[in-house]
């Protein structure tokens, strides 16, 4: 009986930690971004370690005034709700310092430049085709998506930069 207990009040405990992001629109999420974050910039990973879940990235533009050019940053994949670094290049980022570390906002739109999708209302990937026959119009569909997120992206950064540009 206890033993049954105890897988129960592990599988509460597990669901009480499960990560749950509300799906907003873009525009609800870039605002709330803009409002709570300590650092925003567009950065180049140029590091990831996988053993200890570390990255470092370095500043190339900051677009809220905040963030020196060149600065290096060790950033962690919390594994909780976050963005996940696990590759070199180029990202927008919204974060906040925490323990030393960068910490991108949980359920947060930081994001690399290759592939900006985002966890919104307005990026939704479009589903992997479930036969060979639909294989080319899958292609030609996930290409639109592309030009689409990274148009979005592009668009965000000019707002980011007028705003960053009145202060």
């Amino acid at each position: 009986m206890k033993i049954y207990l105890a897988i129960i009040l592990l599988l509460i405990s597990l669901k009480s930690f499960a990560c749950t992001c509300k799906t907003k629109s873009l525009s609800t999420w870039q605002k709330y971004e803009l409002e709570n974050s300590e650092c925003i910039f567009i950065g180049e990973i140029i590091e990831v370690n996988k053993s200890d879940l570390t990255f470092k990235i370095r500043v190339t533009e900051s677009l809220d005034g905040g963030d020196e050019i060149g600065n290096v940053y060790v950033g962690k994949n919390w594994k909780y709700c976050s963005p996940y670094v696990s590759e070199t290049g180029k990202w927008i980022i919204y974060g906040h310092m925490e323990s030393g570390f960068l910490r991108l906002n949980m359920c947060g739109i930081s994001r690399p430049f290759d592939n900006p999708s985002t966890l919104t209302s307005d990026h939704t990937p479009p589903s992997p085709p479930k036969s060979t026959n639909e294989q080319n119009n899958y292609e030609q569909i996930r290409k639109e998506y592309l030009v689409k997120v990274k148009k979005d992206l592009e668009l965000e950064i000019v707002g980011l930069r007028k705003e960053r540009d009145k202060k």
